[in-house]
């Protein structure tokens, strides 16, 4: 399948669907063009009811002019929130594949997700159900809590104790997590943290997240084509939310 077949595939599955921030193409963007990759990304944020699905595409590095017959590799959707449309709109990319196995189960073993996978020749369809499950998440033990807690709140805590404890905490989906998280954000950067609140739609953190593109060296295009795209996350949470994008 080349990029303009995905990219027409796309717009037929989705026609009429809102998209909640303007899509991410990396290779429009000259800040980009430094990121060590093989392959270039285009992102998209579609909204509808309580739900969202991010979509992005990957096809091979090269010139402008080729990339409209160059093969899209990947077609990835990751389905946040809760729409039944948005979950009936994303499958239907899969229709006419022939099913297969993810190819991230080999990186990321049994993350928990739901997969649904298709190939069209040497093209991969995938939707990964993000979707919130019904009812609330077991809480942590209250001493486990406040360990992983003070371990954000401690100033002599590596980046990587703080990005495990992230991590931990990430498996109880509450108010009182995200309000830890949205305090270390504050205080310093935490891509990791960015992940999970933004996942979740806190659109409290786009300030903390806009200091953080903010410092992002020039050298460094790899965390500031991360922090944009979170950063687009977020604002297609408030546009759907009706908190404007701005």
């Amino acid at each position: 399948m080349t990029l303009t077949d995905a990219q027409g595939l796309l717009e037929r599955c989705f026609t009429g669907v809102e998209e909640g921030a303007p899509r991410l193409r990396e290779q429009e963007d000259a800040r980009f063009a430094l990121r060590p990759s093989a392959v270039w990304l285009e992102y998209r944020w579609y909204i509808q009811a309580h739900g969202m699905a991010e979509v992005f595409l990957k096809w091979g590095r090269v010139s402008a002019e080729q990339s409209p017959t160059a093969e899209a590799t990947v077609l990835r959707v990751h389905l946040l929130g809760a729409s039944p449309v948005l979950a009936e709109r994303a499958h239907r990319l899969l229709e006419g594949g022939t099913p297969s196995k993810d190819p991230m189960l080999d990186l990321v073993g049994d993350d928990g997700l739901r997969r649904e996978c298709a190939a069209f020749g040497r093209t991969r369809v995938t939707v990964e159900h993000w979707d919130s499950p019904l009812g609330p998440r077991p809480l942590l033990d209250e001493a486990r809590f406040n360990a992983l807690a003070a371990v954000l709140a401690s100033p002599d805590s590596t980046p990587e104790a703080r990005h495990e404890a992230v991590q931990r905490l990430a498996d109880e989906r509450s108010p009182r997590v995200s309000a830890v998280l949205l305090a270390l954000v504050e205080r310093k950067p935490s891509l990791m943290a960015l992940r999970v609140l933004s996942e979740w739609g806190v659109v409290e953190a786009r300030e903390a997240l806009h200091r953080d593109v903010s410092q992002v060296a020039p050298d460094n295009p790899a965390d500031l084509w991360a922090l944009t795209a979170l950063d687009r996350r977020l604002q297609a949470w408030a546009t759907l939310r009706g908190a404007g994008g701005g």
